[in-house]
């Protein structure tokens, strides 16, 4: 069960891969990262041989290295050495096809070239003026075999340790719905793939800024969390980096967390410093005063709001 501001939020299971590549889809920059390009359009990997088999997906990441992901959607349920692997290897074996790599670059550049926006997108990371010259040297390199499941499973990452010529990747994407709401309200948790640039504001920051004020509530009192305005969500590293507080009752390790619906907290091993101020009420203020800019910060308790 997950717990947002009182709320209870039960563990979904997509019933089907459709279902869940359809949650998945829309969050495809957030685990890529913003300069990357997916394509969920289905390309059979062919080896000489004729074995062969279709992707759920490909990933184009831009940027400074750029590189390409093969992506696979699976559920929990399917057993790692009997179906997952079987499906890897034989991206694997025709992804070797020189064959299959002009087919693929191919597919990739019509489906780039029909969206102008994509067009503009790839030319604006890559300075590359020959779209399809940069599309051939890209596939011409090995994959990162990208693997996104709705709930880990520890036998996945022993079946993956066969592909030692390849880079792999599992990404767990849990969701939650809203109890008694379903899918309609729902909240997803998983790791980036890439981490987010330093912001112009995060350059700026030294030791001794004060970053922000939070007021209490009864909410992060019985919760054991504060808020953070999103005006200076920027100022803290990204979601599940963790850094140190340093508070009245010693040092705490934690991170920002948070969705959409909740907006950005800080609420692990928070309890220590609430349970070191039981006298906290509605109103009160803290401060956030940087230590060491994304790694450390000063906890203090300031003022009660009139």
């Amino acid at each position: 069960m997950l717990l947002i501001d009182g709320v209870k939020y039960e563990a979904w299971i997509p019933k089907t891969e459709d279902e869940f590549e359809q949650v998945v889809k829309e969050h495809t920059q957030d685990i890529f990262s913003e300069k990357s390009i997916y394509l969920d359009r289905k390309q059979k990997l062919k080896s000489l041989s004729g074995i062969g088999a279709i992707p759920d997906g490909f990933a184009i990441v831009l940027g400074d290295t750029p590189h390409w992901h093969i992506v696979e959607l699976e559920l929990s349920s399917h057993p790692p050495h009997e179906h997952i692997v079987p499906q890897l290897s034989k991206f694997t074996l025709g992804i070797k096809n020189p064959s299959t790599q002009n087919n693929l670059v191919k597919a990739i550049y019509e489906y780039i070239s029909g969206d102008g926006s994509l067009t503009l997108k790839l030319k604006e990371e890559t300075k590359c003026v020959d779209i399809y010259k940069f599309l051939s040297e890209l596939i011409s390199q090995p994959p990162i075999l990208t693997i996104i499941i709705e709930k880990y499973i520890p036998a996945l990452r022993e079946a993956l340790s066969i592909f030692r010529d390849y880079q792999t990747k599992v990404v767990e994407f849990k969701t939650f719905t809203r109890e008694g709401v379903g899918i309609a309200v729902h909240a997803h948790l998983f790791e980036r793939l890439y981490v987010p640039q330093v912001t112009p504001e995060q350059e700026g920051l030294s030791a001794g800024d004060v970053v922000g004020f939070s007021s209490i509530n009864q909410q992060n009192i019985n919760y054991h969390y504060i808020d953070i305005d999103m005006i200076i969500r920027s100022c803290f590293p990204a979601d599940k980096v963790r850094f140190t507080l340093e508070t009245t009752a010693g040092q705490i390790h934690t991170n920002v967390a948070g969705t959409v619906a909740s907006g950005p907290y800080i609420q692990r091993n928070l309890k220590e410093w609430f349970d070191a101020h039981p006298n906290l009420k509605t109103g009160d203020v803290v401060s956030f005063t940087v230590i060491e800019p994304m790694k450390k910060y000063r906890l203090e308790l300031e003022k009660r709001l009139a």
